[in-house]
């Protein structure tokens, strides 16, 4: 983020110039957090806001503060070329450790375990050597919204209970119980809220749900709604009746 070729005059200047082209590359990493890795509801439940405020102080903030305090048009350019440079480098390094953190937690799976939906990020998948794009066989949705079938036989329920205690994988995180949730949407109904109290506790969360309903021509009462369990805020993941997703709320 070297700010130009030509030296400024005044120090002030060197910092405005820096701020635009952090400006520029804040506004960048925002698309992609907003439109790839965080869309929807996920932006605010699963910390994508959280994320944006570091980096937004590493780039915006940090970069151009310290052109203004080191930047001193009487140095050489050679000195400011110098001085330029170490600054982007810092800057640079914090700001790929911030995105690619940003990148590892961001949710590509939810999955329906127990009383509700849990998110599931990157980092967890990962970490099992099991490869997202796998998610693509159980859903089309992103994040992937996807089933985990609760073990029946003795031999299943042991590998489930082993992979939980001794290697710390919670059960919605363990890929080899995930199947279509279309298969088994009928399993899952008895587990849908009530939205007639939801929207008694928090009226404002028609607010964001009328439209979703609008968009594909339904009320209230035609569509049903699950519990979404995510890392800072829950959410409500909507359904039509026969499983197909329309979207998700968040209740003030």
């Amino acid at each position: 983020m070297l700010i130009t070729l030509h030296k400024p005059k005044k120090r002030v200047t060197a910092a405005l110039l820096h701020f635009g082209a952090s400006i520029g590359f804040f506004s960048l990493i925002m698309w992609v957090l907003i439109n790839c890795w965080y869309p929807g509801v996920y932006f605010d439940t699963e910390g994508g806001l959280q994320g944006i405020k570091i980096v937004a102080g590493i780039d915006v903030v940090l970069g151009p503060l310290m052109t203004l305090i080191v930047f001193n048009p009487q140095k050489s350019t050679r000195e400011l070329t110098v001085d330029i440079g170490i600054i982007a480098v810092v800057q640079i390094m914090a700001l790929l450790w911030g995105v690619y953190t940003l990148h590892k937690q961001r949710p590509v799976a939810v999955v329906f375990w127990g009383k509700g939906f849990m998110t599931v990020p990157a980092q967890a998948l990962d970490d099992q050597a099991y490869k997202i794009d796998g998610l693509r066989a159980f859903s089309d949705a992103s994040p992937a919204i996807i089933y985990a079938e609760n073990p029946i036989i003795l031999a299943d329920l042991k590998k489930m209970m082993d992979l939980i205690l001794k290697q710390r994988i919670p059960p919605h995180h363990q890929t080899w119980l995930y199947r279509p949730l279309k298969d088994h949407f009928a399993d899952i109904k008895p587990r849908q809220l009530n939205i007639d109290g939801i929207i008694a506790k928090h009226p404002d969360v028609k607010n964001p749900l009328l439209p979703i309903l609008q968009k594909h021509k339904q009320s209230i009462h035609d569509v049903l709604y699950f519990l979404l369990q995510s890392k800072y805020h829950d959410g409500i993941l909507i359904f039509a009746r026969n499983g197909q997703y329309l979207g998700a709320v968040t209740p003030d």
